[in-house]
């Protein structure tokens, strides 16, 4: 492994400093809020996500609260080597989809984004690849170079942004995308990020469309 990678390993292993044994998923509970454009309102949520600590797969299930009486059920996940998008009001009208070899690339890009919340996956994940990223950060891809995101660390050790220049915002179009990860704190042992912001990088400036915040988290021994 290389010297950012090793960085990296270390970080994995001070946030579980006593990993569980037989552990396939691992689940956070989330906070927070979204939006789908610059001048568009912000819509809160709560919401589940259970990533693989072996495989790059997640899901993560919300609601988000459109109205007062309104309530629009999120799934978006990468399993068995494809993106998944779903999006119904009270879950079961459909409003949006999302598929295609680069709507594909983007959610595998997520899970390698939110490894901070998942760092046992940096141990165990043998489908994970790491190299040196720009600027001294740590490269993680999966499948082909072109699937990536640098991870980089603040002096402590600790992962505080995810960034890439190859996640499609829409078909055809690759804008640079990045998240920030903040306030770290140890849920029954394992040592994460509670707060976390995701952007992108448009030529008229930064769009934040995602905020979260941690409220727990717990392992999953199911395959």
């Amino acid at each position: 492994m290389t010297g950012a990678a090793d960085r990296l390993r270390a970080f994995a292993e001070r946030s579980v400093p006593e990993p569980p044994g037989a552990t396939y998923r691992f689940m956070i509970e989330q906070e927070g809020e979204f939006r789908l454009g610059p001048d568009k309102p912000w819509v809160p949520f709560t919401a589940e996500q259970w990533s693989s600590v072996h495989k790059v797969q997640f899901c993560w299930h919300a609601r988000m609260k459109m109205a007062p009486l309104v309530t629009v059920v999120v799934e978006d996940a990468f399993e068995a080597g494809q993106g998944r998008l779903t999006a119904k009001v009270w879950g079961v009208l459909p409003v949006a989809h999302g598929s295609g070899p680069s709507f594909d690339r983007g959610e595998a890009q997520r899970y390698l984004a939110e490894l901070p919340w998942n760092p046992m996956a940096i141990l165990r994940n043998r489908e994970l690849r790491f190299g040196e990223g720009e600027g001294g950060a740590t490269c993680v891809w999966f499948g082909e170079p072109q699937t990536y995101v640098d991870l980089r660390l603040d002096a402590g050790g600790d992962v505080v942004s995810a960034y890439s220049t190859t996640r499609e915002r829409e078909e055809g179009e690759a804008v640079p995308w990045e998240g920030f990860f903040a306030d770290y704190v140890d849920f029954d042992g394992v040592r994460m990020p509670r707060r976390a912001e995701v952007s992108w990088v448009l030529p008229d400036g930064r769009f934040t469309y995602f905020r979260a915040t941690v409220k727990g988290c717990r392992w999953l021994d199911v395959t």
